[in-house]
């Protein structure tokens, strides 16, 4: 039977025309010419698909004052990305122009930004902030204000998409509605076009207003008079960098959408880069409701002091120093809203005379980063002027008789800047002017200028650390005599003991079975069941040196200490004080009563390690490191000295003759951070059974825990109920708290060690090891936590259980939650190695 097929009339056509064809190449003869090539068609990527975007300005343009330049948009592989002139969701489209002009005075003053676009701002009345008061321990403090009229640079915002002309395919033209020739005066502030000055044009660009949006802060410096040429980077001012300086601590992780996020992101999330922060935080910028100023060096300084409050453009506050709650809560202050207002101390995890830590003083940081060491009469007075202002101290306003009137700032730190009064306690201003010692703060260009004074503590203390470097070898202990031996390698023939610049040489040795285990004796040599501390350089019986050249070797006979004597291993660690004299970046003797700025520079060592010497007894096993002692150094420097906070002084500010009998600072506070050296202190906790010489009240709740890994999650995340004497310091975090990787490095969170570790005991049950590394940050309290405390104890943990309840190793965490597992900590928190 013969088949039928159907074909609709598509299928026809197409076979009609192949049909067609083969008869037509049948009949021969040529097919014609080539036609001519077409145009290419253009290449692009619409910025509605775009999952990146990169932005580059060039080709700029000032003509009678009217101002253009060309924004380049890419994605991340640099196809054209198209459609931003009529992209309706952006959300921001802003640029501002502003010149570098030279300034005047005594000594190098570095060329400051002047923006353009400026408008002066009246105070807005309902935001004005109040004076207001608030109490510290015994001491009532004030917190006053200066509202008016205030300068402020800006940048265009309103005109976005409405200013664009396509040039090319991800190329957009944008001209300034603001022209440079029809500008209103505004009084003091000189705003005349000098193409002969260094200028920047600076681009925000936000796709959207979502946390996930895009986001472009870039800017362009160039030269109008040479044909509008890109600047070198020793034209421009750049004094800090944001990854060398401000990222050691601070995050630009913009991706993070996560609920504790803090990426250095501001003015809504859409200021990132500081040249683009520069063209609006200029020197003569001021917050009309606050009368706080807005320069950039200023501003900075007094928010990492913790002594900075304004108001932002939507009459949100943003204080600071965390005083503004602190008010609300004592004595009503009505000007603070909760939960829209932000009052939060800012906590520096250095000191603030600490320059360093933010300003380059190497070879890594930009160009122009030893300006900092140039005066700037506004960052001067935004650390040794707190709390001052012409209202409260008129009397500054006016010289004294037969001097000359240098204005508010300048009155006061040429004639009344006394140590009494200053805002750097002992700073003597007054007496380096009246004697002649204008250089030190107005400096010829190159000079150190007022960094003489600023670095000069970190300059001795990189200077001595150099020269006394020293160290531990691993020892030997001998169960036959209770002996511990081991060796120094220190800097020179001269041993510390004859050295009259070393005040302290402490000796730190802990004995360790894959965990420290502390008692509750005193720390003195001789005391505690499993830990001593000795001062090298005293004189004792039981302790001999013998030198050779520059190795020491030390032996400490009539060790009594129980679980050294069990162990007969340990851990070593010292600690090294070098009186110094900053002024002559040296060290001196200790008793030289001639230098009046003495101070200690602290050096520690490796740690070492000890082991029987007995063969066929256990060698030392080390402790699994699981923090980074280099990303602590980010934030704390390194060598970070904890010594205030192991005073144990009460905030009444009277010492406390009790704790500091034992926990003096000196032998006691740890300089390495990571290697062990808290831990041997900080571990387990305190309870009846293992308090001996203390009251069982002493032992400590879970939410301020003594324990290492509790204590220093909970200090960093801020949920800390207290410290010593119910005190509370609430810490603020630069990053995001939830992000691991700040503190740790990658293969750190295994979580394979966590069942060796000791439980932890609180005043009122115990915790499992995981538990209580978790639980300090997600449930210090009960109260709340419900849900998370029984995913805890499905899992074999144990939350504030009773003693004996949890079994070592019985919990299961690791198996979903260690690093690299479907639930491991790397993939549930926002971790960002």
């Amino acid at each position: 039977m013969m088949k039928r097929f159907n074909f609709n009339t598509a299928t026809k056509a197409m076979l009609g025309a192949g049909l067609l064809s083969l008869l037509l190449a049948g009949c021969g003869g040529s097919d014609g010419n080539d036609g001519a090539d077409g145009q290419p068609g253009p290449v692009g990527l619409d910025i509605a698909q775009a999952t990146t975007l990169k932005a580059s300005l060039e080709n700029v343009k000032i003509e009678s004052g009217t101002t253009s330049v060309d924004i380049v948009l890419t994605n991340a592989n640099g196809v054209p990305v198209t459609g931003l002139e009529q992209y309706a969701q952006v959300n921001a489209l802003a640029l501002g122009i502003a010149k570098l002009a030279p300034e005047s005075g005594k000594g190098y003053k570095a060329p400051q930004w002047i923006s353009y676009i400026n408008s002066v701002k009246a105070a807005d009345p309902a935001r004005s902030l109040a004076n207001y008061s608030y109490t510290e321990g015994d001491v009532t403090k004030e917190v006053k204000f200066t509202p008016g009229d205030a300068i402020q640079a800006n940048i265009e915002s309103s005109c976005k998409t409405n200013c664009l002309k396509v040039v090319d395919n991800g190329v957009y033209r944008y001209t300034f509605q603001t022209n440079l020739s029809t500008l209103d005066p505004i009084e003091g502030l000189d705003l005349s076009y000098d193409p002969t000055l260094i200028h920047r044009i600076s681009l925000e660009l936000q796709t959207d207003g979502s946390k996930s949006a895009k986001l472009i802060n870039t800017h362009i410096d160039f030269l109008p008079s040479d044909n509008f040429r890109v600047a070198n980077p020793t034209e421009t001012r750049t004094v800090v960098d944001l990854e060398a300086n401000c990222i050691k601590c601070h995050s630009t992780n913009y991706a993070d959408t996560s609920a504790t996020a803090k990426p250095l992101a501001l003015h809504g999330g859409r200021r990132i880069a500081i040249g683009n922060c520069q063209v609006c935080h200029t020197s003569y910028s001021k917050d009309p409701e606050t009368g706080a100023s807005l320069d950039m060096g200023a501003m900075v300084h007094a928010i990492h002091k913790g002594t900075y409050t304004m108001v932002g453009y939507s009459g949100t506050a943003y204080d600071f120093s965390g005083t503004m709650a602190k008010a609300a809560a004592q004595n009503g202050y009505p000007q603070y809203r909760a939960g829209r207002d932000v009052s939060e101390r800012v906590t520096l995890p250095v000191d603030i005379g600490s320059c360093q830590s933010c300003h380059s003083t190497d070879a890594k940081g930009p160009v122009d980063a030893a300006n900092f060491k140039h005066h700037k009469g506004l960052a001067c007075a935004s650390c040794h002027m707190t709390g001052f202002n012409p209202v409260d101290n008129s009397e500054w306003l006016t010289p004294p008789e037969g001097q000359k009137d240098r204005g508010f700032v300048g009155n006061y730190f040429h004639y009344y800047a006394t140590p009494e009064i200053d805002g750097i306690p002992g700073a003597d201003l007054v007496n380096v002017f009246q004697n002649g010692g204008c250089a030190s703060c107005h400096a010829a260009e190159g000079e150190e200028g007022s960094a003489k004074y600023h670095l000069a503590k970190a300059n001795v203390t990189k200077s001595v650390r150099d020269e006394y470097a020293y160290k531990l070898g691993n020892g030997t202990f001998d169960v036959s005599g209770n002996k511990l031996t081991f060796t120094v390698q220190w800097h020179s023939d001269v041993a510390p003991k004859d050295d009259k610049a070393v005040k302290e040489l402490w000796l730190v040795a802990a004995a360790l079975d894959g965990e420290y285990k502390i008692g509750y004796k005193s720390s003195t040599f001789g005391s505690h069941p499993g830990r001593f501390s000795v001062n090298l350089v005293k004189e004792y019986p039981a302790i001999t040196m013998v030198q050779d050249g520059k190795t020491l070797t030390y032996t400490i006979s009539g060790i009594t200490q129980p679980d050294m004597i069990a162990l007969k291993r340990g851990t070593l660690s010292a600690k090294l004080f070098v009186c110094a004299d900053p002024t002559e970046t040296k060290a001196v003797d200790c008793t030289d009563t001639t230098v009046t700025n003495k101070t200690e520079v602290i050096i520690a060592a490796n740690q070492a390690n000890f082991a029987s010497a007995t063969a066929g007894d256990p060698a030392f096993v080390a402790r699994t490191v699981v923090a980074s002692e280099a990303k602590c150094a980010n934030c704390h420097g390194k060598q970070a000295d904890f010594s205030v906070s192991h005073s144990r002084v009460r905030p009444t500010g009277a010492a406390d003759s009790g704790c500091s009998s034992c926990h003096t600072s000196q032998p006691n506070t740890a300089v390495n951070l990571t290697d062990g050296s808290c831990v041997s202190c900080h571990n387990d906790s305190l309870t009846a059974a293992n308090s001996t010489g203390h009251s069982a009240n002493r032992a400590k709740a879970f939410s301020r825990g003594f324990d290492f890994k509790v204590m220093v999650h909970q200090i960093h995340a801020n949920t800390r109920s207290g410290r010593f004497g119910n005190y509370t310091t609430d810490i603020t975090f630069p990053e995001n708290v939830a992000n691991c990787a700040v503190c740790h490095d990658k293969g750190q969170l295994s979580l394979a060690k966590l069942g060796d570790k000791h439980v932890f005991n609180a005043s009122t049950g115990e915790y499992s090891p995981t538990v209580a590394a978790c639980a300090s940050c997600h449930a210090p309290t009960a109260e709340g936590n419900s849900a998370v405390i029984g995913h805890f104890e499905n899992n074999g943990g144990v939350y504030n259980g009773t003693a004996g309840t949890y079994t070592p190793g019985s919990e299961t965490c690791a198996t979903c939650h260690g690093e690299g597992k479907a639930f491991g900590v790397d993939k549930v928190h926002p971790v960002k190695y």
